[in-house]
């Protein structure tokens, strides 16, 4: 019967924090290449699904800026896929973007109340932002809500404002990279 030398204990101590840094490298460059995929996705063209069917919101709903209207869509990418999202008016156009953080699929919030607005972190904005509740990602609401700080690996997910028919808006796609994230 063969035996095996044992290794003393400060060689298993070393062979144990040798595969900490290993696996503490690994972790550490898997997060850089997550965070330069979602710049390189902010960065590229917006592609688009087209949803089950458009979501219709009255225009006088979302006359005045910065009062968000809550909607859910549907999309299929093979599954049905439902998406909560809100419309509102900026100073200058209509936007729509899921209100599901890209981190955790945490739900967020838009924020108008100046006080907390100055408190959110890298905030030196005059217009309302987005905030998830659970790690404090911030997204600028007046930008297709660009990430501005947090956890979040990228922007909040956007959709398509197909335009307005008569009274009606009239939201027809939504980011085509939502429907496996969400």
């Amino acid at each position: 019967m063969e035996t095996r030398p044992s290794i003393p204990a400060r060689g298993v101590r070393r062979l144990l924090e040798g595969r900490r840094r290993f696996f503490g490298a690994v972790l550490a460059m898997l997060g850089l290449a997550r965070s330069a995929r979602a710049q390189v996705a902010d960065s590229a063209p917006i592609r688009y699904a087209p949803l089950v069917r458009s979501v219709r919101v009255p225009l006088a709903s979302v006359a005045e800026p910065w009062s968000p209207v809550a909607f859910v869509a549907e999309a299929m990418a093979p599954r049905r896929v439902l998406i909560s999202g809100v419309l509102y008016r900026t100073e200058k156009d209509l936007s729509a973007l899921c209100v599901t953080c890209p981190h955790e699929q945490c739900q967020v919030e838009l924020v108008t109340d100046k006080e907390r607005l100055a408190r959110m972190p890298g905030s030196t904005s005059s217009h309302p932002l987005f905030e998830c509740g659970c790690h404090l990602s911030v997204f600028d609401a007046a930008n297709d809500g660009v990430r501005l700080s947090g956890e979040a690996p990228r922007g909040l997910y956007r959709f398509h404002v197909a335009g307005v028919d008569g009274d009606m808006v009239q939201i027809t796609e939504v980011e085509a990279v939502a429907l496996t994230e969400v």
